[in-house]
């Protein structure tokens, strides 16, 4: 178990509020779909690249190598969608180490606390680029509904044929926060979907909430 955490945002302020796509509206199709979601994915890097750029966080050393680390991610990004590495070609993915490495984009911009439990190696089937950005999402929307003060956990974990990511926050829960922009979580899903999995929303046992990402883990996938 990790605890991370992050703080001091200074940034743009973020597409969509927290857990925004709780009326998530239907997509739209094609490149215009494919531009949006890009756009909607755009403002996390960049926002962490501006914040990075203060000279005042952190030391130089550290800022810099934020800076590559998301101008990295930047990069592929886009080059999933203009031309580059296909952002839909599945490959065998160790998703704790997918999770680790969205949970450190994200790190430049989280004031809350982040804590990653790490229950070791779970493979899939999966576009990377693809579940980083939905994982990336559901961080984002962790983190800004749990605020400066709160609290996030990620779980990575093999239930069954299952693997798991369940990102849990101390917010006010879903629903009482006005949502602004659907486009994230409807990418989310539709991710999760393409890989034969799902996205689950539902409040907290301990109040907040909490998001559930499952996918086949990748020797249930080969023996179908």
């Amino acid at each position: 178990m990790r605890k991370l955490n992050f703080s001091r945002r200074r940034a743009l302020a973020a597409v969509g509020g927290p857990w925004d796509g709780l009326q998530m509206g239907a997509p739209r199709s094609g490149g215009d779909a494919a531009m949006r979601a890009l756009c909607h994915d755009l403002i996390q890097p960049l926002a962490a690249i501006r914040m990075l750029a203060d000279p005042h966080v952190p030391s130089n050393d550290e800022r810099l190598a934020g800076i590559l680390h998301e101008v990295a991610w930047l990069t592929d990004l886009v080059g999933s969608v203009l031309g580059g590495e296909r952002e839909d070609d599945q490959e065998p993915l160790d998703l704790m180490e997918v999770t680790r490495y969205a949970v450190s984009c994200c790190a430049p911009l989280v004031r809350s606390v982040v804590r990653l439990e790490d229950a070791g190696p779970v493979l899939v089937l999966a576009p990377r680029i693809a579940l980083v950005r939905a994982l990336i999402c559901l961080l984002d929307n962790a983190a800004r509904a749990a605020g400066p003060q709160g609290h996030v956990t990620v779980v990575v974990s093999a239930s069954g044929p299952l693997a798991v990511v369940a990102v849990a926050d101390d917010g006010p829960g879903l629903g009482r926060i006005a949502p602004q922009h659907s486009i994230g979580l409807v990418t989310v899903a539709g991710v999760l979907r393409d890989c034969g999995g799902r996205l689950q929303l539902e409040n907290g046992v301990d109040g907040g909430a909490v998001a559930t990402v499952e996918l086949p883990i990748l020797a249930q996938v080969q023996t179908r």
